[in-house]
């Protein structure tokens, strides 16, 4: 069997790329997305470790804490999280088992299942959301105050869906 060349696998690779219809106006920005996102995401772990939390944990409970009553229905907060949670049920079953939150009805509509932070719930917040603020300070408090605001606006861009057949240039 015959080794290929460094330059054969250029050529096949610059090919594919081509055939493919690769944009590298798209691709970086994509590609350095997913990195930025990895690397925020790690620190955002790291910072929540000694709390005993995860980042979606974490994500349950500042939904809750910031709701008017401290409750909120499991498909609300399914709507609010962060990342899309495989199973918000299992979410809320392990923060209750940890006595983070409770779970009930909802006293006007008893087919919505609730859940409400606990005591328990507030102390976890107290140390977790001081970690995970000095977290993304750290993550992005180099750039400039209308830098991130251009991020924001960029990324809530990207976070709306694209109209159904067209994208978005």
């Amino acid at each position: 069997m015959a080794i290929r060349t460094a330059g054969t696998a250029v050529s096949r690779f610059e090919d594919l790329m081509r055939s493919s219809g690769r944009d590298l106006s798209i691709s970086r920005p994509v590609l350095a997305l997913m990195r930025a996102e990895e690397l925020v995401g790690r620190a955002l772990e790291e910072a929540l470790a000694s709390t005993g939390l995860t980042p979606a944990k974490f994500n349950v409970l500042m939904e809750l804490a910031s709701a008017p009553d401290g409750r909120l229905a499991l498909c609300e907060i399914g709507r609010r999280l962060v990342r899309s949670a495989p199973n918000i049920t299992g979410l809320v079953d392990r923060l209750e088992a940890d006595r983070l939150v409770r779970r009930g009805r909802d006293a006007r509509d008893r087919r919505l299942v609730i859940a409400e932070i606990t005591a328990r719930g507030w102390e976890a917040l107290r140390p977790a959301a001081p970690a995970v603020f000095e977290a993304e300070r750290r993550a992005i408090g180099g750039l400039s105050t209308g830098d991130r605001r251009t991020l924001t606006r960029l990324l809530r861009e990207l976070g709306k869906p694209a109209a159904p057949g067209r994208s978005r240039t």
